[in-house]
């Protein structure tokens, strides 16, 4: 018999009245994986499907992502999916996912990927690292480092840019990090300390 996936998992234990908070080291134990994510975002969907209409936009992201699946998994790259101008993707280490996203912004600009005629297309990520929860299905992974990978990569990176989760900084190899610059950004109300380095050829 199929194990549950974390979802069922849960939905039991609310069926037999039973506060899965209760069950919270039992589920960690079961559901738990120490993951680094990415979270890759294109830079500007909404100004350019505006200006030049979505075909044009989706035109790109298509020649996007096939540039940059081959990248990702030559760089350790243990599972990953798209979500609109999104690319979710999950390493064992944060090397591996900061190696992925170096490579990522390499290949992008060299391949000479065109966003409009006069302006170059460029990725955002954010990179975290730590404990998450899984759950064998299209909902994926869940915890502070994926959602901390998602509002860096979406809300806070620009294009050519690439940040990290404080987790992700300090479990990284220095020799990959050492030119990163501490910063802080205030999201949905809180502070995020991260750290940020740029494309050099951006």
């Amino acid at each position: 018999m199929k194990d549950k996936n974390l979802f069922e998992t849960l939905g039991e234990l609310l069926d037999q009245n039973i506060d899965p908070n209760a069950r919270s080291d039992e589920i960690w134990k079961r559901y738990g994986q120490h993951r680094a994510v990415m979270m890759l975002d294109s830079s500007g969907f909404s100004r350019v499907s505006e200006q030049l209409g979505i075909i044009h936009f989706l035109t790109r992201l298509v020649l996007m992502r096939n540039m940059v699946q081959p990248v990702l998994e030559e760089n350790g790259c243990l599972d990953f999916h798209f979500e609109a101008d999104n690319i979710f993707a999950t390493f064992a280490c944060s090397d591996d996912a900061i190696r992925a996203a170096e490579a990522a912004h390499d290949t992008v600009y060299s391949n000479n990927l065109m966003l409009t005629d006069k302006e170059p297309f460029r990725i955002c990520v954010g990179i975290g690292y730590g404990r998450l929860l899984y759950s064998e299905t299209l909902e994926g992974l869940f915890g502070d480092e994926m959602n901390l990978a998602s509002k860096l990569g979406e809300d806070t990176a620009e294009g050519g840019e690439t940040l990290l989760t404080t987790n992700a900084y300090r479990s990284a190899s220095s020799e990959l990090v050492g030119g990163y610059e501490e910063r802080q950004v205030i999201a949905s109300g809180m502070q995020i300390n991260y750290y940020h380095t740029v494309h050099p050829d951006v």
